[in-house]
């Protein structure tokens, strides 16, 4: 894998429009099958386009997770945690939602314990939730 695609053609490839870059995104796709090739599409690209589809592009968070994770499906694209995430039914949905499931996704990845001031993300494996002191 040497290559990488962008926010703006993941929205192509899952929007379809407009016509002529959604053609060229799978056309970028199709030469990476045909070669057995891997395009990229990172955590923060999957994460910039979930909210670019909700808040752009008025889809309902089911329905962006849904394109963004049949995206993820495809042979020519590897994904990162945020695939993971995605193909977990109603993971990306379910309180505490997609972005913080991602955000916990990369501190497991480092290692790291993530703290946070969210009950409902504190409340999920390798979170703590930080206590303000009383004083």
């Amino acid at each position: 894998m040497n290559e990488a695609i962008d926010t703006n053609v993941v929205l192509r490839l899952v929007t379809g429009e407009p016509a002529t870059l959604a053609d060229a995104a799978r056309a970028l796709l199709e030469r990476a099958e045909s070669r057995g090739d891997r395009l990229l599409a990172s955590d923060v690209v999957i994460a910039e386009s979930f909210h670019a589809l909700r808040h752009h592009f008025g889809v309902p968070a089911e329905q962006a997770a849904e394109h963004l994770a049949a995206l993820l499906n495809d042979p020519a694209v590897e994904g990162e945690a945020a695939a993971a995430l995605l193909a977990a039914p109603d993971m990306a949905v379910e309180p505490p939602g997609f972005m913080d499931r991602l955000i916990l996704a990369h501190a497991a990845r480092h290692g790291a314990t993530l703290r946070t001031f969210d009950t409902t993300l504190a409340a999920l494996p390798g979170a703590e939730r930080v206590r303000p002191s009383r004083g």
